[in-house]
């Protein structure tokens, strides 16, 4: 009797062992992965640069008289309209220049309608063999000579009268003042900066591009129309600004780059110059194409040719996938064959993979 329980408890130990066996050969735990459903949409090609914020328009303003400045009628900053009052010269010293011109001019007539009545007398007297040609050609140097320095005269009144009305010194545009050269107190002279002033209400984003990049713009439509651009500015993270990309450097610079202006309103003046701007540049779209995102790629990108993925198979393995790739843009590229829409490949640990792997698919995007 105590033989058979002895049996009976061996046979139940060999069946346990057994079951013990069979649970060390279960499946691998799956890997967690993120992955992205193949789907149609657009495919855009653009180009992105950067650059710096200029005003659109920055007017140097240049005195046009010889003078001290009086008084400067404007702040650093301050916003004018055309027309209104930026700098005050002294005016004294132009007083005292016209009427000084003025006061020479009246005496040099005199002295002309005298020497012009001796020529005259003069010129009677030797056409007639009166006086010698030496001396009416000294009545006629005469002559000449007071009726250049009156016109000298005149020219100088003229210019000290015109100077008169320049004593005020007006904005020719509108704009805000943002550079001063100048204090209470100085002398000018004709030509001498005093203000810079610029139009704030649109501004451009200066960026410099390669001939190859040029070459990928429709330079006819940016000449006619514009394109459209998307920009991001340093100093205001988050926002984005719509602008208008319509002018394109005709020659390159030393450097062989380019220059393109996107142009965009700046109503608040909110951008200033010298501020960093970003700016993408869509010059294509290719339409309901099926695409992927570049991160699930496992090999080097090239146009047409060959490239692996990991795809979620319907069982939730890991399966190696051939595929060939055609268009692409910073973030996605166009599947030509390989894939279908609704296809599921790994972007996150696809390098940790391999064949047949179960997976747990805890981010997906479709």
């Amino acid at each position: 009797m105590i033989l058979r329980i002895s049996s009976v408890f061996l046979v139940i130990l060999l069946l346990v062992g057994c079951g013990s066996k069979k649970d060390s050969k279960l499946a691998p735990p799956a890997i967690k992965v993120g992955a992205y459903e193949a789907q149609k949409g657009d495919l855009e090609q653009a180009l992105d640069v950067s650059g710096t914020l200029k005003f659109q328009a920055n007017t140097t303003v240049a005195a046009e008289v010889s003078a001290q400045i009086e008084s400067i009628d404007v702040a650093d900053g301050q916003f004018v309209e055309a027309g209104d009052v930026l700098l005050t010269f002294d005016e004294a010293k132009i007083r005292q220049t016209a009427s000084e011109a003025a006061a020479n001019l009246q005496r040099d007539e005199a002295l002309l309608t005298f020497h012009k009545a001796e020529w005259e007398k003069n010129k009677a007297l030797h056409e007639s063999g009166s006086i010698s040609q030496t001396q009416y050609d000294q009545k006629l140097s005469a002559y000449q000579t007071a009726l250049a320095q009156v016109e000298a005269d005149k020219a100088l009144l003229a210019k000290a009268l015109e100077d008169q009305a320049k004593t005020k010194v007006k904005a020719p545009i509108s704009g805000v003042v943002s550079k001063r050269y100048v204090e209470k107190g100085d002398w000018v002279s004709p030509g001498g900066r005093l203000f810079q002033i610029s139009e704030f209400s649109r501004i451009y984003l200066e960026a410099f591009i390669t001939d190859v990049d040029l070459g990928k713009l429709p330079l006819k439509k940016i000449r006619e129309t514009g394109l459209t651009c998307t920009l991001t500015i340093d100093s205001y993270p988050g926002a984005q600004y719509s602008g208008t990309l319509s002018y394109v450097q005709p020659t390159a610079n030393d450097m062989r780059l380019f220059e393109i202006r996107i142009y965009l309103a700046n109503p608040d003046m909110n951008l200033l110059q010298g501020m960093v701007g970003r700016a993408r540049i869509v010059y294509a779209v290719t339409p309901d194409v099926l695409r992927i995102p570049l991160r699930a790629l496992l090999d080097e990108l090239r146009n047409h040719s060959p490239n692996r993925v990991v795809v979620v198979d319907a069982e939730q393995k890991a399966r190696l996938t051939t595929i060939r790739v055609g268009l692409q843009n910073q973030e996605f590229a166009e599947v030509i064959e390989g894939l279908k829409p609704g296809d599921k490949v790994v972007t996150v640990g696809k390098e940790v993979l391999s064949e047949g792997q179960p997976l747990q698919v805890v981010a997906s995007k479709e």
